[in-house]
């Protein structure tokens, strides 16, 4: 039994989602590896235990909105680090339109979920912390074990999670919304969350232009 099931086993959940990295070879292999932070799925009851892995380019190809902003954002980033400049947004919107390079973007991204069971319903912010609270071993060792040079929190919520609760990033405190600040070699951005439309809604061109301005101070 991995440590995964054996956490979530001890929560008495027999449903949950096994998330991380899409494809962990190529996760590995690759120089820029994007974690996107986010708080949950939802909608699979009854499923039993889904992998995020087999879910990823079927919610890709649906144009569930979290992966249609979240996937052209790790793409833009690493197309502008091999160039060393960053993406203007007609460049963005067309790396967007590119369904051959999001699905193998995708291929190289991972996505922590803070909740890792599923519900009907979104969650609250309340609910979504004490999931952070209960899963904290869990979520810090995933992190520690994927090693990503960029972490995207998906929301505030996500955010005081990666900072108050995980407790790998101690010395960072804040960091406002749509900027990024790094730790450790870590480029950590406090953004929405991909599917937002409220607040600002998840803007990839203020969000690119943040992560590469950090990464070019490591």
């Amino acid at each position: 039994m991995t440590t995964y099931e054996k956490h979530l086993q001890e929560r008495s959940l027999v449903e949950y989602t096994f998330d991380g990295a899409i494809n962990p070879e190529k996760w590995a292999a690759s120089k820029v590896r994007v974690l996107f932070l986010l708080k949950e799925i939802h909608g699979y009851q009854g499923c039993g235990i889904v992998r995020i892995s087999n879910e990823a380019h079927g919610w890709l190809n649906a144009k569930n909105r979290t992966y249609l902003k979240s996937v052209p954002l790790a793409a833009a980033i690493e197309i502008a680090l091999k160039r060393n400049s960053p993406l203007s947004l007609a460049e963005i919107n067309s790396v967007a339109s590119n369904s051959e390079l999001l699905h193998a973007t995708l291929e190289k991204m991972a996505v922590v979920n803070i909740k890792k069971h599923s519900g009907c319903s979104t969650s609250n912010d309340s609910e979504i912390r004490d999931e952070s609270r209960m899963n904290s071993s869990l979520l810090k060792a995933q992190i520690r074990e994927l090693a990503p040079t960029i972490i995207v929190a998906g929301g505030t919520v996500c955010w005081h999670s990666l900072i108050y609760d995980i407790g790998l990033f101690d010395s960072v405190q804040e960091c406002p919304r749509f900027e990024a600040v790094i730790c450790d070699n870590t480029v950590l951005c406090h953004s929405n969350h991909p599917a937002a439309w409220s607040g600002g809604g998840f803007n990839i061109e203020t969000i690119h232009h943040a992560i590469f301005s950090a990464i070019n101070n490591i």
